[in-house]
């Protein structure tokens, strides 16, 4: 595959800031403008081709995440999925929510959303994996539903399915934040043992802003009355199908270029796709430890996710992050920590500029 025709953003820098925001593949772009104009020629219900959007996302996002199609409901953003789920479940009076999120914005509604409701919420501190298995051990939550992140923004991956199994085992139904972990995670979505699965668009999965898919299991659904009447799927009944729990629907606009772009992933291969993540992460680590950064991430001996979070050895974080995009480089920062994330399309001859460039920062 010729990543330069694929991913214009490399002829303008070096990306490496994929765990906050994807920049578009040319082709996903494209598909935005198709589907562009054929809203604009024939309106959406007129057009097969948007019409059946939807299901054709469902159908890839399903393949990367190892369930069915009709285990997959999608809405605009995170907050609006978690809303329909929280609010439709079926929970006996008193059900604790333990809930913990990267987004601030993210968890402060999610707690406004629960008191609203009149459901208990405690709210986590956004904390590395190795603190959350402290803190879930000192409360012990039992009966409660607990929204967790799978991979935390450093890069540290959750110990599932053990975690799930623990929790599953006091009567808790276990949410995970897979931003941070799909495509660059292994296991399928039966093998985490939990009960649903957040996957947004725009992050490792290269989409539009605009989309997330909530992946659930028949069991869950059976205790998930829909909050709103779907509009996709107006005729959906019953928990067999994930669709009936969807509201108004997402843009097909955004659904093109998402398609798209999980199509991309899946022509070059998951296996190659996570591959070159975890290659590009050691290579990363190694360099990064030769130049004196302090490195927060795994390393080798532990899973892994492609984020790699470290500290230059005076810089703060938004000097780091400053002159880099001044060297036509992009990274993020969480805190006063500098945050690489490259995705598999970058190369090892960029990798090696970068390392030159951070030698002589």
């Amino acid at each position: 595959m010729e990543f330069s025709a694929i991913f214009p953003i490399r002829e303008r820098c070096l990306y490496l800031d994929h765990a906050t925001l994807a920049p578009l593949p040319q082709p996903a772009v494209a598909a935005v403008g198709e589907a562009l104009r054929l809203y604009q020629q024939e309106g959406f219900w007129q057009s097969r081709e948007l019409n059946q959007l939807d299901q054709k996302v469902r159908m890839l996002v399903s393949q990367i995440a190892g369930c069915q199609p009709s285990d997959v409901s999608l809405f605009p953003d995170a907050a609006t999925a978690l809303a329909a789920l929280f609010a439709g479940l079926d929970l006996p009076p008193g059900t604790e929510f333990f809930l913990t999120a990267e987004d601030p914005d993210e968890a402060r509604s999610l707690v406004l959303l629960l008191q609203r409701l009149g459901r208990p919420a405690t709210l986590l501190e956004p904390a590395r994996w190795a603190q959350l298995a402290h803190i879930l051990e000192a409360r012990a939550p039992e009966r409660a539903v607990v929204y967790l992140p799978w991979v935390d923004a450093a890069g540290w991956v959750g110990d599932f399915p053990a975690v799930a199994k623990e929790l599953k085992a006091r009567g808790c139904l276990v949410v995970l934040d897979g931003s941070q972990a799909v495509p660059c995670r292994p296991e399928s979505f039966p093998e985490l043992e939990v009960e649903a699965l957040l996957l947004p668009s725009h992050t490792w999965l290269l989409g539009p802003q605009g989309a997330c898919s909530l992946i659930t299991t028949p069991e869950l659904r059976e205790r998930w009355h829909p909050v709103f009447s779907p509009w996709r799927k107006p005729l959906a009944e019953g928990a067999s199908d994930a669709a009936c729990f969807e509201g108004q629907g997402v843009s097909p606009l955004v659904l093109a270029g998402w398609a798209t772009s999980l199509e991309l992933i899946l022509a070059e291969g998951l296996v190659a796709v996570r591959n070159r993540i975890f290659a590009h992460q050691r290579t990363m680590t190694s360099f990064l430890l030769q130049l004196g950064w302090n490195v927060a991430s795994p390393g080798a001996s532990q899973p892994v996710a492609g984020i790699v979070l470290a500290q230059h050895p005076f810089f703060p974080a938004e000097e780091v992050q400053r002159r880099l995009q001044a060297r036509h480089v992009r990274v993020g920062t969480l805190g006063s920590w500098v945050r690489f994330s490259p995705h598999f399309y970058t190369t090892l001859a960029e990798l090696d500029a970068l390392q030159k460039i951070l030698s002589s920062l």
